[in-house]
């Protein structure tokens, strides 16, 4: 990540000098970086491999993708100082006691464009057997004609009714990370609602009941007859102006 590696500066009057950084430093030489079990450091980078997941665990696998796909900024440990610098505290110390960089505005603006990625480029790189050409690809990564050839060869029938997502089947199992049933490819759009935003929309705010859909009514004239009868708005509510909201610093 450009903010936590610092780096050389690339624009304005200090173009070429590395970023400030602060903190109780140490020698970088005389750290092993390569003690740990399946680690190993070579020409400047780092590679930590000791991290393994069972193909049954799901859940720790979620949990794995979501820190990899963490935000890249926190803006917690974002402060302005007197003299209008930025300062950054990294959320663990590095190897060398480093713990919280220093930028002017503009260098840190700098650091956040290097986090956009380019028109049509990919974010993500598979290596190694996941990567598209790799002759084992095959053998751990399942596409739909060996997955729609399964049940065939089982005589097992996987066929599932189509649902709305208002009344979903008992998965208990599927999202404890039970082998014996794997979960279906797509989430329904309420256990989305759940996993992401912790909301379950399927509960009734008044009786804690289950909800689901009896009817979906689509015309606009019948829609608004309902809603007039509830009491309730039946127009969209009126475009609003772009929210502004105060940053904690100023540029000047």
């Amino acid at each position: 990540m450009p903010l936590q590696s610092a780096g050389v500066l690339a624009t304005g009057p200090e173009t070429g000098h590395r970023v400030a950084v602060g903190g109780d430093r140490v020698d970088p030489e005389g750290i092993d970086s390569s003690s740990g079990p399946r680690c190993a450091a070579v020409a400047g980078f780092s590679l930590h491999a000791n991290v393994s997941i069972a193909a049954p665990d799901r859940l720790r696998l979620e949990r794995l993708f979501r820190y990899a796909a963490r935000p890249p900024l926190s803006m917690d440990r974002l402060e302005a100082l007197p003299d209008g610098k930025l300062r950054y505290w990294f959320k663990t110390p590095w190897r060398d006691g480093t713990t919280h960089a220093i930028f002017e505005p503009l260098q840190f603006l700098e650091k956040l464009c290097a986090l956009v990625p380019t028109p049509r480029a990919h974010t993500v790189r598979y290596h190694g057997i996941l990567g598209p050409a790799a002759k084992w690809r095959g053998l751990i990564v399942p596409n739909n004609a060996t997955t729609a050839a399964a049940p065939e060869a089982g005589n097992v029938s996987t066929s599932r009714p189509a649902s709305t997502g208002a009344d979903p089947p008992n998965r208990s199992e599927q999202m404890n990370g039970s082998p014996a049933e794997g979960h279906p490819r797509n989430y329904l759009w309420s256990e989305l609602m759940k996993r992401v935003f912790a909301a379950d929309v399927l509960t009734c705010d008044h009786c804690g009941g289950r909800l689901r859909i009896v009817a979906t009514i689509r015309p606009p004239e019948t829609t608004r007859k309902i809603l007039d009868h509830l009491g309730l708005p039946s127009r969209p509510p009126p475009l609003a102006p772009a929210a502004f909201q105060e940053l904690p610093f100023v540029f000047e």
